[in-house]
């Protein structure tokens, strides 16, 4: 997994913002409504939805990559969690108004809402290839292939662009000779990737906007857990199809 965050110099001047963010310094940047300062010790109202494997529903509160980070950001602030369940748009409209303090959904800095909330910068970068299975020939060429693509997602938009055939199916990778699927996705199959990635994504977490300090101090913790990301991507038992 790619991990794309900020140019190094940037990098090191916010990363020490952050540290001191997080231990208490508020003096800049500024928080208009105090999210920082209320949040410390305080509660984390995070509103999740359904994106798997970022944010999964569960019994116990919801799992996944992104809720496994904000517990661990709640702890090192000291905060409880109050997890708000909602459609997408329900709950960047809360965030908006400020009645969230943070969004896990699985969403992208090509956000439609990227205008009227705060997003973090990329956290973590991930690919979508299309993939070969074992039986599939050496030196195949994908124009004009079938390609199987999970059924309900964009991927048919971008296996025709690669001149390629999309085929919908309801589970991967199910025998096809040629599939999409995520780079973490692909070696679990048992596929080889073929050519150059159909997509890249950069994910973010979303804040209020205008939450300065706030969006900093969030943006330094997830920089220091690209390891975790990598790890909780790689090893969980499964993971849907994109």
């Amino acid at each position: 997994m790619k991990v794309v965050l900020l140019s190094s110099g940037l990098l090191l001047s916010l990363l020490g913002a952050g540290l001191g963010l997080l231990a208490g310094n508020t003096h800049f940047p500024k928080d208009p409504g105090g999210t920082l300062k209320r949040v410390r010790h305080g509660t984390l109202r995070v509103g999740y939805t359904q994106a798997p494997p970022w944010v999964a529903p569960a019994s116990a509160g919801p799992q996944g990559i992104e809720p496994a980070l904000v517990r661990a950001l709640a702890r090192h602030l000291g905060a409880r969690i109050e997890w708000v369940p909602g459609t997408e748009q329900h709950l960047y409209e809360a965030l908006a108004r400020q009645q969230l303090d943070l969004l896990a959904a699985g969403i992208t800095d090509e956000s439609p809402w990227k205008e009227d909330v705060g997003l973090t910068r990329p956290y973590a970068q991930t690919a979508v290839y299309v993939g070969t299975s074992p039986s599939t020939p050496a030196g195949i060429v994908l124009k004009g292939q079938p390609v199987a693509v999970a059924a309900g997602t964009d991927l048919g938009h971008y296996v025709r662009e690669r001149q390629a055939t999309p085929v919908p199916v309801p589970h991967l990778p199910g025998g096809h000779p040629l599939a999409a699927g995520y780079e973490w996705q692909l070696p679990r199959w048992g596929y080889r990737r073929l050519g150059q990635p159909l997509k890249q994504e950069n994910h973010v977490l979303a804040v209020p906007p205008g939450e300065n300090a706030w969006l900093l101090a969030v943006e330094t913790f997830l920089y220091q857990q690209q390891g975790e990301v990598h790890r909780l991507l790689y090893a969980s038992p499964t993971y849907p199809a994109p």
